[in-house]
């Protein structure tokens, strides 16, 4: 019997990270909106690099991985890109970057691990969901970080876009400012963010 793409991602999660138990999560979620491009913000290790490109496999998706270190061989994925670029600079380069390289110009998939710090991911919001399809999701690692001191910059950001506040040490699933969102506290923290309706 084959390996599905799903157990392949179990096997990745097996291994204790910041973040493996969230990676069948990832996976499944990305895999739910059968994406046509996924982006990812932040590789670092790979391990939510080769999740995500697990499930652009199965739907033969474009996936574009975008960090300021180097990481090209993260993915031998064929239809995975990585850009070294810091991510808000190639934010505004991005729907030219997606003509010349005949890339879908809407992102179904947007995972965002970069720096945790509340401007940064501020920026990002506002930069990065503007390219996102009618069916994206948006998923943010970090929200609960308990281990160091960022003021809460990652789940303040994501207050600050549905205007409300949240306790991110517990699990939760609400709707708000037209965003169903999801939140996981385990392994420092996984907030999954879709359109309501």
């Amino acid at each position: 019997m084959s390996q599905t793409s799903r157990d392949i991602v179990e096997a990745y999660s097996k291994k204790k990270s910041d973040i493996n138990e969230h990676l069948l999560a990832i996976f499944d979620e990305a895999a739910a909106v059968e994406p046509k491009l996924i982006v990812e913000l932040g590789t670092r290790g790979g391990e939510s690099t080769r999740t995500l490109a697990e499930a652009a496999k199965i739907y033969g998706a474009d996936f574009i991985s975008v960090d300021i270190d180097d990481a090209g061989t993260a993915s031998d994925y064929l239809k995975w890109r990585f850009v070294k670029s810091d991510d808000i600079k190639f934010a505004k380069k991005f729907p030219e970057f997606c003509a010349e390289n005949s890339l879908p110009s809407q992102i179904d998939l947007l995972f965002i691990d970069t720096s945790h710090k509340y401007r940064q991911t501020k920026r990002e919001i506002k930069y990065w969901l503007p390219f996102l399809s009618p069916k994206a999701r948006v998923i943010f690692h970090d929200t609960n970080l308990k281990a160091w001191d960022n003021k809460r910059g990652v789940i303040r950001a994501i207050e600050k876009l549905v205007e409300t506040k949240f306790d991110e040490s517990y699990n939760f699933e609400l709707t708000f400012k037209n965003w169903h969102i999801k939140h996981f506290a385990n392994c420092n923290g996984l907030a999954v963010l879709h359109k309501a309706g």
